[in-house]
């Protein structure tokens, strides 16, 4: 870059005073006239001047932007990255976020009152989306959105209000679909993963967790149970309602519900169950994929669910099992001869522990099936053959 014109060529350029004339010298000359070299100098210490003011300038800069840097870094996870946003955005590889996101949608519930976004999972590439039911109650319209940005209008093919799941429909072909895991391959302690949309972003929203416990029963603020669920203490709680649960290959193993709970209670304890204090900042308890899945099948196959009934009310039995606290007249249990104060202990081969295990074990079976039940009365073993009922 061309240096600026030495000050002496300047326009309205003042010559100096004579010598005799200054107040004040430069020791240089207290030895008599400037050398002829002076000028140069001058010259140079103006560019060295230059020179050093660029240097500033450019250390500044670069320690600037290193700073912004760091505090960029520092954030990094609240600013998500290009495939997703959330406190775990950058821990989730992206290779299983790009296996799993193309098919975590977001569901816009349009109601009289407002509207409002839900997270849905699709489950079949011909356009089936699964997602809690709750949220779809009084819904005027539903619109999916995918993550590229497509845009269908919804309708609703069945409900399970019991288990707060729902399955929806778009048009549409060739749709992506996760890959499914077990969760039986997830141990105590082992991180795990929320997944969902929000109303304002097409990336996916991420937090991570640690896995509690599966086989679990909540009891939820509006007065249902679930059964069967996935706890895990997770950071952050989700933007909307529902949510995938994945692991760190992006396989999904669970649905989160919508339903708070107020209590949590363990279905593999032997006695009454306690309530399971989890140890980060919140609770997120899902559905397993078997079960969504089991659920979706039977809405997409048939409009509806059908539960297995045995047509009892019960609790946990001090002693393990299911004590039986009201009967329907007329209902399996009646038939079979079982009566209230009776303690379940079985059914067929499987062992009870509580009464949640045997909800759980209803499951296994079908409307017709003959099964047998295993009880204890008045301290005395027995069994009888119930046949049980459809629910629905």
């Amino acid at each position: 870059m061309p240096f600026p014109d030495d000050p002496d060529n300047d326009a309205g350029f003042v010559p100096p005073l004579p010598q005799d004339d200054r107040l004040w010298r430069h020791p240089s000359e207290m030895a008599g006239p400037n050398p002829p070299s002076a000028p140069s100098q001058r010259r140079r210490s103006s560019r060295t001047g230059l020179f050093a003011a660029i240097a500033i300038g450019i250390v500044v800069t670069t320690t600037g932007i290193a700073a912004v840097g760091i505090l960029g870094s520092s954030n990094h996870s609240d600013q998500g990255t290009s495939f997703a946003i959330g406190p775990a955005a950058d821990a989730l590889p992206e290779t299983a976020l790009a296996a799993l996101a193309p098919a975590v949608v977001q569901i816009t519930i349009d109601r009289s009152a407002n509207s409002f976004v839900v997270t849905g999972l699709i489950i079949r590439s011909d356009g089936h989306v699964i997602t809690a039911s709750d949220p779809l109650k009084g819904a005027r319209s539903l619109t999916v959105t995918t993550a590229d940005g497509r845009a269908f209008n919804a309708t609703i093919v069945g409900t399970d209000p019991d288990d707060d799941l729902a399955v929806i429909d778009i048009e549409g072909s060739g749709l992506p679909t996760p890959s499914f895991g077990d969760i039986g391959s997830v141990a105590q302690g082992d991180t795990v993963f929320v997944v969902g949309r929000t109303d304002t972003d097409r990336r996916s929203w991420v937090t991570s967790g640690v896995f509690q416990s599966a086989g679990m029963r909540i009891d939820a603020t509006d007065g249902s149970t679930l059964h069967d669920m996935i706890g895990s203490a997770i950071d952050v709680q989700p933007p909307t309602d529902s949510a995938v649960l994945c692991t760190w290959s992006g396989q999904v193993i669970g649905l989160v519900t919508s339903r708070a709970a107020t209590a949590t209670r363990s279905a593999a304890s032997a006695s009454v169950s306690s309530t399971l204090a989890l140890p980060r900042a919140t609770n997120s308890f899902a559905h397993s994929a078997a079960w969504t899945r089991h659920v979706a099948d039977q809405i997409i196959d048939t409009g509806t669910v059908h539960h297995a009934w045995l047509g009892v009310m019960t609790t946990d039995a001090p002693d393990g099992g299911a004590a039986i606290e009201s009967i329907v007249l007329g209902g399996p249990a009646d038939r079979a001869g079982l009566i209230a104060g009776d303690h379940i202990t079985s059914i067929g081969e499987q062992k009870l522990m509580t009464s949640s295990a045997l909800v759980v074990a209803l499951r296994n079976h079908h409307s017709n099936d003959n099964v047998t039940i295993g009880y204890v009365r008045d301290g005395v073993a027995a069994s009888t053959l119930a046949t049980l009922s459809d629910r629905t």
